[in-house]
């Protein structure tokens, strides 16, 4: 044991010391007697998955790790795509973080193993699959660098350090090409899928592991193919960024026979008896370590691996500190089954036809119907969470209105308006709205006739001034540990697993790839219709999710998409009407899993569906009349819905196209003449 945690410490050191010229070694190198030996060869292998660059909760743009590594996660990925928001961070982030030589020194570890473990076949148990788990993973970081940059020099094995006067020349190497790039890494998962065991520890891949990274790969290198042609840059004859579209379609049927293959593997959508339940799909997170659905995991544990974002993420109220940035969009909530959302225009439908607010009974109602996933995906008002009743409320209407008078809406919901209520709202809201700024422990009650006392807002939010807190009227649900108690949710406190690929991804991979083959020309494959098969998979995730099923495959037809604001799921951008519906399914199933960012990327949506974007948020009201108080302190009564852009988070976001490829660390192109600079920068 005093050897293993020896090697884990010096390949710890290895990483931090490492050169900066691609994968120069450092000095203090491990001999061959401390690695190839079953405990050195497993420390070795630790080393390398925990330092893997997974898009987990330590992901944010802050930090000096390439964007990895940062337990100050307030900055991530989904507050561009129009998922969420927050009051500290009401911008657009790009997560372009230089991540290079992180990878590269990563890669020179496996570079190692792979070229000197075959001496050691027959030797060392396992070594043919520490080969294949090696490849695995140096496929995962070039993936990683890949998706980044376009085409990155590829290494296959450890460079020498240089010798003599100006030999440093003999580590430059220049990029491969785009299409290049993909090919290795699809043929590093290729031998891993082959020659990997079936089975392997939690956290660890195995061929199936293999399988499904290969679905979610090839996906992306059809992507680029297809759609980003607009965007393809090529320096003395290398596509650097870009693939020839006509591979799209065989990157495509790749993404497809891998993810076929998966389900071999024994793995599923986590089901629960009866029907679907906001429970089981929350189960997804809160039981990952033993769901059928957890292909690939990293886990935390309280003692030597822990991360904050419980604390960062929760309510205020279910935090000792920080808490607060987990705002959910109202554009993405529309998306989902269930609610009063206007065909016509795809947004909930708050008011009548004479734009007379609709009166809920309660703060519950109107989320009553909406599918399971959804509500297992946002904390929902009325429900309690760790203890505490979830209290929403923007303000309260005097006593002196009757829940029966019409109320015109106050404000205008075009998703560009940013005036106040004060201006839109005119006389109703200036006579008959109490609200505060106020800090929520500190409000000033409003006093009924008969002595109930109302706090004017709710002390979850929506926060207007004062109050930390939602700032979209909504709180995200998915990954925080409901477990951790108010006490207990701290900085660097909290160890829930974090999964990287689940099933449900892989058919949604899996009808992906299908829609773009049936519509390119490959009506069947591998025995199959491929619309049919998409059909079917994309029903296995709604079915899971309570959500309305597709009647027939005709449904995924190449009619023209919806547009934002004409038609459910508009928001989401997409050729044509299957590829929207497929994309919203991604949009509902994926959120806050850092999937969709990468998504819009490679659909080369971004620029498009992000450009001059405001935030949406959703204000409730309550009827001060009838009101009362609950035992947990909180109103009971009537209320109306208020849609409009987020007050505290309008700002005009826009993606700007270069993004798509981002710039390489200028260090880097300063150290290797070879390497040359993506276009834009």
């Amino acid at each position: 044991m005093k050897n293993y945690k020896y090697i884990l410490l010096v390949f710890s050191f290895l990483f931090m010391g490492a050169c900066q010229d691609l994968d120069i070694p450092p000095t203090n190198i491990l001999t061959d007697e401390d690695i190839y030996n079953e405990a050195g060869i497993k420390a070795y292998m630790v080393g390398l998955y925990n330092h893997l660059p997974m898009d987990d909760f330590n992901v944010s743009q802050e930090g000096d790790k390439g964007g990895y590594y940062n337990w100050n996660n307030i900055v991530w990925p989904m507050l561009s795509t129009g998922e969420t928001g927050n009051r500290n961070n009401t911008g657009i982030y790009i997560p372009e973080k230089g991540y290079w030589s992180q990878g590269y020194q990563i890669i020179r570890q496996a570079n190692t193993l792979i070229q000197n473990l075959p001496a050691y076949i027959g030797q060392l148990d396992g070594a043919e699959s520490w080969i294949a788990e090696a490849r695995f993973i140096r496929a995962y970081v070039y993936f990683q660098l890949t998706k980044r940059y376009g085409g990155i020099p590829l290494i296959e094995k450890p460079q020498p350090l240089p010798q003599g006067e100006n030999s440093e020349s003999s580590l430059w190497v220049a990029r491969n090409s785009h299409e290049e790039s993909y090919d290795f890494i699809l043929a590093d998962l290729d031998y891993a899928i082959e020659n990997m065991t079936a089975k392997s520890a939690a956290g660890r891949a195995n061929k199936y592991v293999a399988t499904a990274l290969k679905s979610r790969v090839a996906n992306f290198a059809g992507s680029i193919a297809r759609y980003g042609q607009k965007y393809n840059y090529s320096v003395e004859g290398v596509m650097l960024c870009g693939i020839p579209e006509a591979r799209a379609n065989n990157y495509f049927q790749q993404a497809w026979d891998a993810s076929v293959i998966v389900e071999k593997g024994g793995y599923k959508l986590l089901q629960a008896e009866g029907g679907p339940t906001e429970d089981n799909f929350a189960n997804i997170w809160q039981k990952a370590d033993d769901s059928p659905e957890s292909i690939f995991i990293r886990q935390y544990d309280y003692i030597n691996y822990r991360h904050s974002f419980d604390a960062v993420y929760c309510p205020p109220r279910m935090t000792t500190t920080y808490g607060d940035r987990y705002n959910v969009t109202l554009d993405w909530v529309e998306l989902f089954d269930g609610l009063p959302i206007n065909p016509a225009t795809g947004k909930i439908r708050t008011t009548d036809d004479d734009n007379n607010y609709i009166v809920f009974n309660t703060s519950r109602e109107l989320f009553q119907n909406a599918e399971p996933r959804l509500r297992a995906s946002i904390l929902l008002p009325g429900n309690t969470y760790k203890g505490i009743e979830l209290d929403i409320r923007r303000g309260i209407i005097k006593e002196t209105v009757d829940p029966s008078e019409k109320i015109q809406k106050m404000s205008i919901d075009d998703g560009q308006n940013t005036q106040s209520y004060s201006t839109t709202g005119g006389s109703f809201w200036k006579d008959n709205i109490l609200e505060t700024t106020e800090n929520i422990t500190q409000q000033k009650p409003y006093e009924l006739a008969n002595g109930v006392k109302l706090n004017k807002n709710g002390m979850d939010g929506p926060a207007n001034g004062g109050s930390n807190n939602t700032i979209t009227g909504f709180h995200g649900r998915k990954w925080l540990s409901m477990d951790l108690t108010v006490g207990a949710t701290k900085l660097h406190e909290s160890h829930q697993t974090w999964i990287d690929i689940r099933y449900a991804e892989v058919l949604l991979n899996r009808a992906e790839a299908a829609i773009e083959l049936s519509q390119n020309g490959v009506a069947t494959y591998g025995g199959k219709n491929m619309i049919d098969d998409a059909y079917e998979s994309i029903n296995k995730i709604r079915t899971r999710a309570g959500a309305d099923l597709l009647s027939s495959s005709g449904e995924l037809s190449t009619a023209p998409a919806y547009e934002k604001g004409a038609g459910k799921g508009g928001f989401v951008q997409a050729p044509n009407r299957a590829l929207q519906i497929l994309r919203v399914e991604r949009y509902k199933e994926l959120a806050f899993e850092h999937k969709i960012y990468w998504d819009l990327r490679r659909w080369f949506t971004f620029d498009t569906q992000i450009y001059n974007y405001r935030r949406r948020m959703l204000n409730p009201f309550l009827f001060a009349k009838g009101a009362t108080v609950n035992e947990n302190g909180n109103p009971e009564g009537k209320y109306i819905y208020d849609a409009r852009v987020s007050e505290r988070a309008n700002n005009n976001l826009t993606f700007a196209t270069k993004y798509y490829y981002e710039k390489i660390p200028d260090g880097q192109i300063k150290t290797n003449p070879l390497l040359k600079q993506n276009n834009q920068y």
